[in-house]
């Protein structure tokens, strides 16, 4: 997992660094300057645990839960104090798309959820249990990744993510090009090209460098599906050891969520072993 982890965030971190470096230069030089001081004392508070509230606010686009909310998940959060897993802080999302996670853990002992699953839970759509599965296999992801300095290196990385958002967009918008799709299959033979001709021609460093790019489309993809297959087998582990295998295999199958035949019989295997109840809740809310 640390190697998969350094291959996906390696090459964030430096497209980061430099863009940053680039905006500061185009600002005057006392303004770009103060700027990226800034950045850099913001990175540093984040790495010795400051700022955590506001920090996952923005970086996740949610705010503390209100008094209401926490009323309503009260009884989730119960629940899952009772099975051993602690949650100190709940978080709503501001805006909840189609791709976005019903329940995410960060930093520590943090949950963001969707105002989805606040809404089900308090119209009966999804029972305590069911919201409490969902949310325990979000920890379960966390716990199996095992970040560190999670905050600051999600800021540090949000320049690559904004670049990598606009080209996705950039690429819906195009994608009704005849021969796109084509084009980006065969971008490995583009830079095998790439690379000979700089190299015959005693230009090999530009050559190398987009052979390398070119390269990291194909494996920093693969190293984030095998980050998520690995993290889903964890957190799926996770939720059947605390009981709620059966639980969130009824949820995904209502919701019409596709999962493989190994996944559906790994969620509905009995427990080994229980989980000892530590109850213990300690809120954030607005």
């Amino acid at each position: 997992m640390t190697v998969l982890r350094v291959v996906t965030l390696a090459p964030a971190l430096l497209v980061s660094f430099v863009l940053t470096v680039v905006m500061c230069a185009l600002l005057p030089p006392a303004l770009g300057l103060v700027a990226f001081l800034a950045a850099g004392v913001v990175l540093v508070m984040l790495a010795l645990g400051q700022l955590e509230v506001p920090a996952i606010a923005t970086l996740t686009g949610s705010r503390p839960a209100t008094a209401a909310e926490l009323q309503v998940m009260t009884p989730v959060l119960v629940e899952l104090g009772g099975r051993g897993v602690d949650v100190d802080a709940l978080f709503v999302r501001r805006r909840q798309g189609p791709s976005t996670p019903v329940a995410v853990a960060i930093a520590r002992r943090a949950v963001v959820v969707t105002p989805g699953l606040v809404d089900a839970t308090y119209l009966g759509g999804e029972t305590a249990a069911e919201a409490a599965a969902a949310m325990a296999h979000a920890v379960g992801r966390r716990r199996a990744i095992r970040p560190r300095l999670e905050l600051a290196v999600l800021a540090a990385t949000t320049p690559w993510r904004l670049v990598v958002e606009t080209f996705r967009g950039v690429a819906r918008a195009f994608a009704w090009l005849p021969f796109m799709r084509l084009a980006w299959t065969l971008r490995g033979v583009v830079g095998v090209i790439c690379v000979v001709q700089s190299v015959a021609e005693g230009r090999a460093a530009p050559g190398i460098l987009g052979g390398v790019v070119i390269g990291l489309t194909y494996l920093v993809p693969a190293a984030s599906r095998r980050i998520e297959a690995r993290s889903e087998t964890e957190a799926d582990h996770l939720v059947v050891a605390l009981g709620l295998g059966s639980v969130l295999a009824g949820l995904l199958r209502r919701h019409g969520h596709p999962m493989t035949l190994e996944r559906l019989q790994r969620l509905e295997t009995a427990p080994v072993e229980s989980v000892q109840p530590r109850p213990r809740l300690h809120l954030v809310h607005g």
